[in-house]
């Protein structure tokens, strides 16, 4: 993916002068993710999960939404991270792209944060070998949070969706 492709996964804030960018912070096992505000479509208290037989290990099955099938996914397991979810998920974020809806499994929402240019290091500008779905990392201030997570793995919707 090309460095600008990945940057469009983060599209300032239409209303932002300085470049901005919204972005939902979530907790999903020991780690805090953030996804872009404008492919969050809904947060949800988890409705009854069904599983999906031979799915892989980072599907948790599928939901329905109005009538709508939506397949739902453990974050920690799709990035390979060490996190195990032992206890039922928190929340569901509905994540959209235009075209699909997927849900993704998360601990807690923790707040919408807005991102400045500078707040956000780009996978392609590290060098480093991340995950596909990581567009890069995000920091913020531990005053902004409450002395809490300071950094935020920014996943990229698009990515998600072309699984």
């Amino acid at each position: 993916m090309s460095p600008g492709a990945q940057k469009a996964t983060l599209a300032p804030d239409s209303h932002s002068e300085s470049g901005a960018v919204a972005v939902l912070a979530v907790s999903a096992g020991n780690e805090a993710y953030g996804f872009p505000l404008s492919a969050v479509r809904e947060i949800l208290v988890p409705p009854p999960l069904t599983e999906v037989p031979r799915a892989p290990a980072h599907v948790l099955g599928v939901i329905s939404v109005r009538g709508q099938i939506i397949t739902t996914m453990d974050l920690p397991k799709l990035l390979h991270l060490e996190a195990q979810q032992a206890s039922p998920y928190g929340r569901i974020v509905l994540i959209d792209n235009g075209e699909e809806l997927i849900g993704v499994a998360v601990d807690r929402v923790i707040q919408v944060y807005r991102m400045e240019p500078s707040q956000i290091e780009y996978a392609s500008d590290m060098g480093a070998e991340l995950s596909d779905y990581v567009v890069g990392v995000g920091r913020v201030s531990a005053e902004a949070s409450g002395g809490g997570q300071d950094m935020l793995i920014l996943i990229d919707p698009l990515a998600l969706l072309g699984e």
